[in-house]
């Protein structure tokens, strides 16, 4: 089993395709990536982060570390298109939730951290 972009969106600058940045080496914004299973219904929403190599440079190396991100070296839309589906080339697995997990490894995933609702006795 594959995943496959279904979808993407950007709240701060839509539609993020056509979106061209006044300064593109201040590039800074987090991208919302509407990922499921290759051939089939429904998508769940995972999160990037993408930067200028310019912008990454002035996150404080921890905040950096932390982020799940692209850093692009000169901003295109096809840049950023190629890198995603590279990530997404490298990834396969059995489930669904499998491939999920490993997608969370590269992109923040609308479940990460998800628990089970248990009412209290």
């Amino acid at each position: 089993m594959k995943p496959q972009l279904k979808a993407q969106d950007c709240t701060d600058h839509d539609p993020i395709e056509s979106w061209l940045p006044a300064d593109s080496t201040q590039l800074d914004y987090w991208l919302c990536l509407h990922i499921g299973p290759a051939g089939q219904q429904g998508a769940e929403m995972f999160y990037v982060n993408v930067l200028s190599e310019a912008a990454a440079r002035q996150l404080d190396a921890g905040e950096l570390a932390r982020r799940k991100k692209i850093v692009v070296e000169d901003y295109s839309w096809s840049a950023v298109m190629r890198a995603v589906d590279d990530i997404l080339r490298e990834v396969e697995g059995t489930s669904w939730n499998e491939i999920a997990q490993k997608l969370s490894q590269k992109f923040d995933w609308e479940f990460d951290n998800y628990r089970e609702y248990e009412p209290h006795a």
